[in-house]
């Protein structure tokens, strides 16, 4: 029994039972350290370079030691793949942006009109404000807290008012043969932005603002160009039909020297 449990075991060989060959073991792939690239940083206005081999834009700044804050804008974003990166900007922020719709004024378009007065005016069309989406925060620059605009779009843009204007020259027919400049300059030194000290009189001529707007001014007689101020001098003289004593007692002789 002994005998016929061996020869069972050694079938199949005649000599025993042949290993089967091993095959060879491949070699394990080799894997290359990532080849540092050189990124430059832009943090709160400050550029510098650094070599990184970060694979996001938040890696980079942590192999930079870039100490981030509460409030960052971090542009590309920090999830962003940085392969391709080759510029990082941060903005360290003291304080959560702040949106506001803020209007801008509209443009005014002035159209010249013979039709119209001597530097009068008239409104063609009314101009409306246009709006943006303003965004600010607090930062620190140069060891100060400023308020700054980090971003702004448009959300709407102004209409232009159009305004028709009058001539920009005139004269008001044989009062401008007189000796306007001799006159100006007694009354005001030739100054078309001069104030009284006393107040209440302004400009080349010295006009009130009652004076001033019953030729026809409008606003402040200084803020008029200097030709302006002369043509309605000249149309007060016509107004009061030369009596120009009532208007400059003490320089209107000047008008005929």
């Amino acid at each position: 029994m002994v005998a016929a449990a061996l020869l069972v075991a050694g079938c199949g060989g005649g000599g025993g039972a042949k290993a089967a060959p091993t095959a060879p073991v491949a070699d394990a792939p080799k894997v290359s350290a990532p080849t540092p690239r050189k990124v430059v940083l832009v943090v709160d206005g400050k550029r510098s370079e650094t070599m990184t081999t970060g694979a996001t834009v938040q890696e980079v700044l942590a192999q930079a030691k870039v100490q981030m804050g509460k409030h960052n804008l971090v542009k590309p974003p920090l999830e962003a793949p940085a392969a391709t990166t080759k510029m990082i900007k941060v903005l360290r922020l003291l304080s959560a942006p702040v949106t506001k719709n803020v209007k801008t004024p509209p443009p005014t378009v002035k159209k010249k009109s013979s039709k119209l007065p001597p530097w009068s005016q008239k409104v063609l069309r009314k101009g409306k404000p246009g709006i943006k989406v303003v965004q600010t925060a607090w930062v620190k620059r140069r060891g100060k807290k400023v308020k700054i605009i980090i971003d702004q779009k448009v959300k709407r843009k102004p209409v232009a008012e159009i305004v028709a204007v009058g001539p920009q020259s005139a004269s008001a027919g044989s009062a401008a043969r007189l000796n306007w400049a001799g006159l100006a300059k007694c009354e005001s030194g030739g100054n078309p932005k001069a104030v009284n000290s006393a107040g209440g009189y302004y400009g080349l001529y010295q006009f009130s603002l009652a004076t001033w707007a019953s030729v026809g001014g409008t606003g402040l007689p200084t803020n008029a160009s200097p030709a302006e101020q002369t043509y309605r001098a000249q149309m007060l003289y016509n107004k009061v039909n030369g009596r120009w004593q009532g208007q400059w007692p003490h320089c209107g002789k000047f008008l005929f020297t």
